[in-house]
Formats: C-alpha cells, sequence, structure tokens
C-alpha cells in the first residue's frame, strides 16, 4: 500500500480550502458520500483515467467499515462533550487517528488505480464534465436515487475543484 502518493497530495491540496472541505463534509454526512471515494473519482478524471462503476474493493470497503467509520462515529460522539482538557485531547487524538485511517483508505485506493482504464476524451471536453461521469461511484456508496440537491451540491464541488485542481494532478 502506497500511503505517500500523488492522490493523497492531491487530496490534501482539494480538501485545504476551507469551502471544499465545508462542501465534502456536507456530502458526507447529509448523503452518506465517501470523501476519499469523490476525491478519488476526481483525481482519476485529472489523470485521464476511469473508475469504474465495478470497482468495490473488499479491503477498502473494510478497512471503512471496520476501522474509519467507527473512530468518525467515536469522534462525533465525543465532539459536543469536550468540557474537560482530558476530553480535548482525546478528541484530538480521535481526529489525528481519523485522518491516518483516511490515509490509509487512500494509499488502499491509490494502489487501485492500475484498475482504472484510461479515457480517450474529446479534446474540448473539461475536466469537470468527465469527472461528473466519474460519479457513477455513486454505486459504491450504496446511495439509492440521486436526489436533485445531491446533483446540484455534486456539481458545485466540481466547478470549486475544477479550477483548483489544474495545478495539483501529477504523478
Amino acid at each position: 500500500m502506497s500511503e505517500n502518493n500523488a492522490f493523497w497530495n492531491y487530496a490534501l491540496q482539494l480538501y485545504s480550502t476551507p469551502e471544499t472541505a465545508e462542501l465534502c463534509l456536507l456530502l458526507q454526512n447529509d448523503y452518506q458520500l465517501s470523501v476519499n471515494y469523490l476525491l478519488f473519482a476526481l483525481w482519476l478524471a485529472h489523470q485521464g483515467k476511469e473508475l469504474p462503476a465495478s470497482l468495490d474493493d473488499q479491503h477498502v470497503r473494510q478497512w471503512r467499515t471496520r476501522m474509519l467509520e467507527p473512530l468518525r462515529q467515536l469522534r462525533y460522539q465525543l465532539r459536543h462533550s469536550k468540557q474537560s482538557p482530558q476530553e480535548y485531547e482525546c478528541y484530538e487524538q480521535l481526529k489525528n487517528a481519523e485522518l491516518a485511517a483516511e490515509r490509509v483508505e487512500s494509499g488502499l485506493l491509490y494502489d487501485l488505480t492500475e484498475h482504472c482504464p484510461d479515457v480517450v476524451r474529446d479534446a474540448g471536453a473539461a475536466v469537470e464534465v468527465m469527472a461528473i461521469k466519474q460519479l457513477g461511484y455513486l454505486n459504491l456508496c450504496s446511495v439509492a436515487g440521486v436526489e436533485p440537491c445531491l446533483t446540484g451540491d455534486l456539481q458545485t464541488l466540481l466547478r470549486q475543484l475544477n479550477n483548483k485542481a489544474t495545478g495539483c494532478g501529477g504523478n
């Protein structure tokens, strides 16, 4: 597994703006979408690769459900009760552990890149258009039916990221 990889660096750069982070968290919290999967789909689009709808790696899914999501749930539970210095310290440690688990997940996703075929795209096709096509990834998140507001939120995110991502897609 490659924890220090081009995808992780790309994701960190995209997620670094407050507007992008806020919108990613909205998609995660309101629609139970994986921010890592979303950013992976976008990174693949910038790499000229396609995220196959059939790409559902058991190892990534198990890592997410057994490690990452329980850490997030614990952190969320502690978030509102950070009254003592010890509780605050515990919250911060859980936040760091969650970030470390997300980094592991990004490495697992990056390792799947070889299974993602190259896409031949029109010279005039914007990366945003290609990235929207990538969002067949929603199937991986078990989202039943794409609601209009979800589509709108995703398109807003893609517009935000399209400008920012042009400078951070390298291998």
